[in-house]
């Protein structure tokens, strides 16, 4: 029996000025089935789903939906609370919070979308019952701007199942999400699936799309290039479609573990301890090192100190106690850090990775080093700026390739290749990489892997701290799990796949109590 179209769109376009990002599209979503959309960073997903949800209007076409009786009608949501209303939901890529609101407060906002007031009690209350129902933990009277990426990623996503939606938009819903809370966040969609939701559903992850979707749309530069059943392309056939060419998976060479064992140190942590936003042990007497032409992963389900951890090495936040060394000096402050050549790449490109109302090109060169690379007598040499600005943006392939435009107006992939092309093409004697390759495209992330593993064989130093279990274990030569504030070594358990996910949950086999070096 074939199923209903509850959601159709007819020849839509999207324009930015002369910029075309969504080009004379087609689409049709069913009820009761999970539509997995698949683009490179820039392709349009995340334009023609704010177009679905009201945040843009068309330049051109029709979008239709299908009510709740039965007759199909033009949708002309001009914000997302029509959208809301039409039954559709949405988790943006971006988030959309209130960071001085808590939790609670953010839910309410969204599932009383109409009513000027509720009661406090009654916002906690429906919170605890969907992070029961759902499985998504998170503490109803937190403040927003206190949580870390991955807990407003499980904000945003019991946002968008307060409101009953009849259609569900994930844009990137997984980016920062354990390999657990992934299994179990598909289990809820299956579920809402089964009860006849319809699900669009943005992913640069191939495995959840092959796991998840009943079908796949594949969009590059703005245009829809094709249209399937889940399984009639493998992953390499759709990282082509994506493309438009083959993509290679990179390889680490060789061993660097044993070869580095006696060489200097570049980072020394000693019996450090961080607190939290709120005052809790966030990063728990944690003491490692990393060496020269190495890279050194940090595995962990968001939330457990790594970023606590990553800004306190920056100087960004202050140590409870214990040491930080870099290239044997103490530096003391962000700009002394910096000075001593470390490079960062923060969690969360929008807070502190760049500043949304400045241009592509003032993104770029927002360090001191580029920033006095282009300069003479401390004025900015325009040309040189132009320069450097536009090699970077052709070496990073960042689109639109137009340096004028403010950071804002480029996708979420997109800003984080600014940021990218910022901290790597320096080659920092410290490299610091949090989650560098969320929500980027598989030819993207391919890039960012090919740059951290040329840091590496240039014999500099990376840690890198990814929610990505995957990511880590291709990377790294020395493996490290953070779970509840402590540092855990796990080299030796790269490849059991199990024991490391009981690790990062806190959890240990009774016979691998031995192996570990805690």
């Amino acid at each position: 029996m074939e199923k209903e179209t509850i959601l159709e769109l007819r020849n839509v376009t999207k324009t930015f000025g002369d910029f075309v990002a969504v080009d004379s599209v087609d689409f049709a979503l069913q009820t009761g089935e999970i539509h997995a959309i698949l683009g490179e960073n820039g392709a349009g997903k995340s334009t023609l789903m704010n177009l679905i949800y009201g945040l843009y209007q068309p330049s051109a076409g029709r979008i239709y939906v299908t009510d709740r009786e039965g007759w199909q009608r033009r949708l002309r949501a001009k914000s997302p609370r029509d959208a809301i209303a039409t039954g559709i939901g949405m988790v943006h890529q971006h988030f959309m919070l209130v960071e001085n609101l808590t939790v609670a407060e953010n839910i309410a906002l969204s599932k009383w979308l109409r009513k000027f007031r509720f009661k406090k009690e009654d916002a906690i209350r429906i919170t605890e019952e969907l992070c029961a129902q759902f499985g998504l933990v998170v503490d109803p009277t937190a403040l927003v701007r206190t949580l870390s990426v991955g807990l407003k990623q499980r904000v945003e996503i019991l946002k968008a199942l307060a409101v009953d939606a009849r259609i569900l938009i994930l844009d990137e819903p997984t980016a920062v999400l354990s390999p657990q809370e992934v299994e179990g966040f598909f289990t809820i969609l299956r579920k809402l699936q089964a009860d006849g939701s319809a699900i669009i559903f943005i992913s640069h992850k191939m495995k959840e799309v092959l796991s998840i979707s009943d079908r796949i749309t594949v969009l590059r530069r703005g245009k829809k290039v094709y249209l399937g059943k889940t399984g009639e392309l493998t992953t390499r056939e759709l990282a082509r479609e994506m493309i438009g060419e083959e993509v290679n998976e990179v390889e680490r060479s060789g061993d660097a573990a044993l070869e580095n064992e006696t060489s200097d140190n570049v980072l020394q942590l000693s019996n450090l301890t961080v607190l939290g936003s709120r005052n809790e042990i966030a990063v728990s007497d944690v003491s490692m090192a990393t060496h020269r032409g190495e890279i050194v992963g940090i595995a962990g389900v968001d939330g457990n100190g790594q970023r606590e951890l990553a800004e306190a090495i920056m100087g960004l936040r202050h140590s409870e106690s214990g040491t930080i060394s870099i290239l044997d000096t103490d530096p003391k402050g962000t700009k002394a850090v910096r000075q001593r050549g470390v490079g960062y790449i923060p969690e969360d490109r929008q807070t502190t990775g760049v500043i949304a109302s400045f241009s592509v090109t003032e993104n770029l060169l927002l360090n001191v080093t580029h920033l006095e690379r282009t300069a003479h007598w401390n004025i900015l040499n325009q040309k040189r700026k132009q320069n450097t600005a536009q090699q970077l943006i052709a070496d990073y392939d960042i689109r639109p390739p137009i340096g004028g435009i403010p950071a804002a107006a480029l996708s979420g992939g997109n800003q984080q290749k600014i940021v990218l092309a910022r901290e790597i093409s320096l080659h920092p004697d410290l490299l610091i990489a949090v989650n560098p390759t969320r929500g980027l495209d598989v030819n993207a992330a391919r890039y960012v892997h090919e740059n951290l593993l040329a840091q590496r064989d240039e014999k500099k130093s990376v840690l890198l701290i990814s929610t990505e279990l995957d990511e880590v274990l291709l990377l790294s030569d020395r493996l490290f799990v953070m779970s509840r504030g402590k540092l855990i070594e796990a080299t030796a358990q790269r490849n059991d796949i199990e024991a490391l996910g009981l690790l990062m949950t806190g959890e240990t086999h009774k016979d691998l109590s031995d192996s570990l070096k805690i």
